[in-house]
């Protein structure tokens, strides 16, 4: 709605402007974040900055322009909905914390979407702007005069950490959604990480690359590379401000379900043998270095971690001293870790397919 229109300014003449100015507006919400972004050339760095503040501070949140929103969104929970490589991930939510926030979907469902109006719009957008936020900035600019912009729009408001209750999570259950219409089954399993603010952070990062994270982890060479059972697998890891997720998903056709758990059981019995070993584990922290540096290649790349660094931790780590913490990690580091998390029985599994319940608990819960 930010982007629908301001007390000067329609929402084709925010287009035209931004796009008249050689630049391009991007804004996305995370399950904890409102994120704008825009790239622009760096003369006219006053001239956007004010267009942020206007669309922040002076948009209108119009009834006719919300309900059309309202429609748009809809059709994206449809379109969610009917794909199961995104619909799997809101039911493994939803079961991890189902009594948290965190596990219900961004966009909402229909019924909540329907029941937003004007007035609760607006009273929620304005405990919003009462929120800490950061303005990062990555490129060629002026550090004086950003300051200068930011204290003249920004001075006299005070930001207000938000607070909520620590999610709590249920481990261990299986939510399945029996789909006839699709061949394959797309399955998720995951469990409780730690926060982005965790010392072990670095130390999941490195287990996951080395379990799903690459074409050399253990899961796509256990699944794909040696036995075609899969096309695709990958571990996934989510680290929030309180609390963080560890896991994989998958899709196969249902005949290969029985080989991908057989494999799966051998994978984790050779884990809790033998562990990670050291040729492995420095491949991964080598990977996930790379990526790193790699990443910092992109402008918005930089911004991104600059603001979520000083959202979480009112400070930013420079890149010499994560490489640093990343190199002094060794495997037995990441085996004591496996030890806990990498656990089968632990896992919160979610399934979309042509399945019960039933079946994918006799398969990968015996």
């Amino acid at each position: 709605m930010l982007f629908k229109g301001t007390s000067n300014r329609s929402s084709l003449d925010i287009v035209k402007y931004i796009e008249g100015l050689g630049g391009a507006f991007d804004a996305y919400t995370t399950k904890e974040n409102l994120v704008i972004i825009t790239k622009f050339l760096s003369e006219h760095i006053s001239k956007v900055f004010n267009l942020i503040c206007e669309l922040l501070l002076e948009s209108k949140i119009a009834r006719q322009e919300l309900k059309k929103e309202k429609s748009v969104i809809l059709e994206e929970i449809k379109s969610n909905i009917e794909d199961p490589s995104d619909y799997v991930f809101d039911l493994f939510f939803k079961s991890l914390f189902p009594d948290h926030a965190i596990g219900r979907s961004i966009a909402g469902t229909a019924s909540s979407v329907k029941n937003i109006d004007v007035k609760k719009t607006k009273h929620h957008y304005r405990k919003l702007l009462t929120r800490d936020f950061v303005i990062a900035v990555s490129g060629n600019f002026d550090k004086k005069k950003i300051q200068e912009l930011a204290a003249d729009k920004f001075g006299n408001l005070r930001g207000v950490k938000a607070r909520r209750a620590k999610p709590v999570s249920r481990s261990g259950k299986t939510i399945v959604q029996k789909k006839k219409d699709i061949s394959q089954v797309h399955v998720v399993f995951g469990l409780p990480g730690v926060a982005f603010t965790s010392p072990l952070r670095y130390h999941f990062s490195i287990m996951n690359t080395a379990f799903g994270g690459g074409m050399s982890s253990r899961l796509f060479q256990g699944l794909r590379e040696q036995k075609g059972l899969v096309y695709n697998v990958q571990s996934f890891l989510d680290f929030y401000s309180d609390c963080g997720i560890s896991g994989f998903y998958f899709v196969c056709d249902k005949d290969n379900l029985k080989g991908v758990a057989k494999q799966l059981k051998d994978i984790f019995a050779d884990l809790e043998k033998n562990g990670f070993q050291k040729d492995e584990i420095n491949l991964a922290k080598t990977y996930l270095s790379g990526n790193l540096l790699l990443s910092l290649e992109s402008s918005t790349n930089r911004m991104l971690r600059l603001g979520r660094e000083m959202l979480n931790f009112k400070k930013i780590t420079t890149i010499d001293n994560v490489i640093t913490k990343i190199s002094k990690i060794n495997e037995q580091h990441i085996n004591d870790l496996a030890e806990k998390y990498l656990s089968p029985k632990k896992y919160t599994i979610a399934a979309i397919g042509p399945i019960t319940k039933k079946e994918i608990d006799d398969i990968f819960r015996t």
